[in-house]
């Protein structure tokens, strides 16, 4: 999945260097939560910045993750895009700029908290939450299923833990969201987990 990504090096020792620079990054902001969620949505743009930069390190450009940054979104959001071969997760600010997630096709919408000093996405530190993003958007858009962006896809599979049910019901938002209607789901092997299949009407 992660070939392209300096195949040189080990991509685990990759992870933890950069887990290791970014751990202490804090949020110092007081005040009002716009003044905390101002604080926070620098901390985000710097961590991305610092991990794309190391990913990015030597590859051609057709091998690169980028960023490209929205500053302002029709309903009066924000959002930075990540984008990899035509497939993209988001992090987006709301109109109220109270509060910060992760848009992520795999994932579902995922919230980046505070707690104490550290900013978490979803539970996990902010380093290790974004890089498990990206390597989930290249596994994407390098598994050669609806990896062409210039053809929407006709159908979209999420597979997910099915006692998770808030990911459950971001998924299906998700994809009500993109214009897809919920099909069917199944089991897999695993009898915790489940596939959820969505089309998008023609």
């Amino acid at each position: 999945m992660l070939q392209e990504f300096r195949p040189d090096r080990a991509i685990d020792g990759l992870r933890s260097d950069i887990r290791d620079r970014l751990r202490e990054y804090a949020d110092d902001a007081i005040g009002t939560p716009m003044d905390r969620a101002d604080s926070a949505w620098r901390i985000v743009q710097n961590v991305l910045a610092e991990e794309l930069l190391e990913l990015n390190a030597g590859l051609p450009s057709d091998a690169q993750v980028h960023e490209k940054d929205r500053l302002a979104l029709p309903d009066g959001g924000q959002a930075i895009d990540i984008v990899y071969r035509g497939h993209k997760i988001s992090i987006v600010r709301p109109k109220d700029r109270r509060s910060i997630f992760l848009v992520d096709p795999s994932a579902g919408r995922l919230p980046i908290e505070r707690v104490g000093l550290k900013l978490f996405i979803a539970g996990e530190p902010i380093a290790s939450a974004l890089l498990a993003s990206i390597a989930r958007l290249v596994e994407r858009a390098t598994a050669g299923v609806n990896s062409d962006p210039v053809v929407a896809p006709r159908y979209m599979a999420f597979e997910m833990l099915s006692s998770n049910a808030a990911k459950v019901e971001a998924a299906l938002n998700l994809a009500t969201e993109n214009g897809f209607r919920f099909v069917e789901s199944y089991r897999t092997p695993d009898l915790h987990r489940r596939v959820f299949v969505f089309e998008r009407p023609a």
